[in-house]
């Protein structure tokens, strides 16, 4: 298999599933929309799940080589949280469908699926927690709710799907600005 046809088949399902709802969404629709027959489908995936295990999979690797590449860089603490803001903003504007899959459907995975998925998300978690921990600890943040912050983070930037236009108002760069003067301006000492 390629590359190629299977992120084409990856994207597809990710925008039918982000239009429609996972549920609602057949391989028959799926197939449809790529042009190919079902049974031409079966060459790829085994079931509807293996597309969206494969989606959840593609949103959390994206998301996870964006933060290491961040956490790895010799940047302050202050600087690697603006990056790792701006990440989570602008990866909607790179990935949109997929991460709202993976956002919103992620329960519907098979538990052993899910279990992987979510050991993912706690690392990741976990980087952004010592990150916040880090700045307290140099005195660059006040004293904080560590876990509270981070959920906040995740609140204001994973709920960009249910709203962002990339033709809206603000650019995902604007955006990711007024998100990080918030939490900025919410954490310094």
């Amino acid at each position: 298999m390629s590359k190629e046809r299977w992120e084409e088949i990856i994207n597809v399902s990710a925008r039918l599933f982000s239009k429609k709802d996972y549920r609602a969404t057949t391989l028959d629709d799926i197939a449809a929309e790529l042009g190919i027959t079902k049974a031409a489908l079966y060459y790829y995936i085994k079931s509807k799940h293996d597309i969206l295990y494969a989606i959840c999979k593609t949103a959390i690797n994206q998301y996870r080589q964006g933060i290491e590449e961040i956490v790895n860089t010799e940047k302050g603490s202050q600087e690697r949280m603006r990056d790792i803001i701006f990440l989570n903003v602008n990866i909607f504007t790179k990935s949109g469908d997929i991460i709202n899959v993976y956002l919103s459907e992620e329960d519907k995975l098979p538990p052993a699926k899910r279990r992987y998925i979510t050991k993912q998300r706690r690392e990741i978690e976990s980087i952004i927690r010592s990150l916040i921990e880090q700045a307290i600890e140099e005195g660059v943040f006040r004293d904080l709710d560590v876990p509270m912050i981070t959920r906040a983070i995740f609140g204001m930037t994973n709920w960009l799907g249910k709203w962002y236009r990339k033709n809206g108002e603000y650019s995902a760069d604007e955006i990711a600005q007024i998100f990080y003067d918030l939490i900025m301006r919410g954490c310094l000492k």
